[in-house]
């Protein structure tokens, strides 16, 4: 790791407004504003689509492959994040692994509570289906609560007979609303991303009343049989570190590939910060890698 990158990343988000003394519109801002860190590849072309209301943007960087298409779902405690804030990294994303993106601009809480997120990615997906991509054709991807949104949107598949994508990617998972984690508190002084108290706050706000641990909220509590191949990348430093390795035991319980790769010392969701930090790139390089390699199998078989 190079420790003057990281330093000079913490000085950088340090530098900036305390993201969790922000009023919402504020944040949101804030947030968006970070994507500036890692801009997006001037060569990818974007297309804005509505997929059953639910408005998306598709990306294609050149030398892509389209018949491969990325689904990605971004994080931001389901109450920030968007197209602009993650554009960068999906970019990335797509040029490490040849392949188109999806990215879904699912509604936020609080104006749209659970489980309007899962109902946003579901539709987007079906759309996706119907537009005639093949599910074999399609892998998820998703950070932080985005990454837990991708495995709450397979539990739903499963259950409603949806078809389901190739693998999944989930970067640095929020899956536990009900925040019981031990690293909550083991890793408050270590994560320079995510405070001891936003966890929990953003979560009240995504269930509003709603059961915590209800699967489709809190996905380490769904039953995982079935899903496709899945793989984790998370940080030693995360308050939510244990929500990585909560959902690694419920699929390796269910007999689910599942690929965990644990980064030392990094911010939640450092891929977001790849301009800067060379283990950003790495960890988008090894996630193209896995798509990849379960692209070509099945296009083999």
């Amino acid at each position: 790791m190079s420790s003057e990158q990281l330093q000079k990343l913490v000085e950088m988000i340090h530098s900036g407004p305390e993201l969790g003394a922000l009023p919402l519109d504020e944040l949101r801002v804030a947030f968006d504003d970070m994507g500036d860190i890692t801009p997006p590849d001037p060569a990818i072309t974007y297309e804005a689509v509505v997929a059953n209301a639910v408005p998306c943007e598709i990306g294609i960087a050149p030398g892509s492959r389209l018949e491969g298409t990325i689904f990605y779902l971004h994080g931001g405690g389901y109450v920030i994040g968007s197209f602009k804030s993650h554009r960068g990294l999906v970019g990335r994303l797509g040029k490490a692994a040849r392949m188109r993106t999806f990215a879904v601009d699912y509604r936020l809480a609080p104006e749209h509570p659970f489980p309007a997120a899962v109902d946003d990615a579901l539709a987007a997906y079906q759309w996706l289906l119907d537009s005639g991509t093949p599910p074999d054709k399609i892998f998820f991807a998703g950070d932080s609560a985005g990454g837990g949104l991708v495995v709450a949107t397979l539990l739903r598949c499963k259950e409603q007979k949806v078809p389901l994508p190739r693998a999944a990617v989930l970067f640095s998972p929020f899956a536990d609303m009900a925040t019981t984690g031990q690293s909550l508190i083991d890793n408050r002084d270590r994560d320079v991303i995510v405070t001891e108290g936003m966890a929990p706050g953003m979560a009240a706000t995504y269930l509003a009343g709603a059961d915590a641990r209800s699967p489709e909220a809190s996905p380490i509590y769904g039953d995982f049989a079935g899903l496709p191949p899945i793989l984790v990348q998370v940080s030693s430093h995360e308050v939510l570190l244990d929500d990585s390795l909560r959902l690694i035991r419920a699929a390796t319980l269910a007999d689910v590939p599942v690929h965990l790769r644990v980064y030392q010392g990094l911010p939640h969701v450092w891929q977001l910060f790849a301009a800067v930090l060379d283990e950003g790139q790495a960890a988008i390089e090894e996630a193209g890698l896995f798509m990849d390699k379960h692209f070509s199998a099945e296009s083999r078989g």
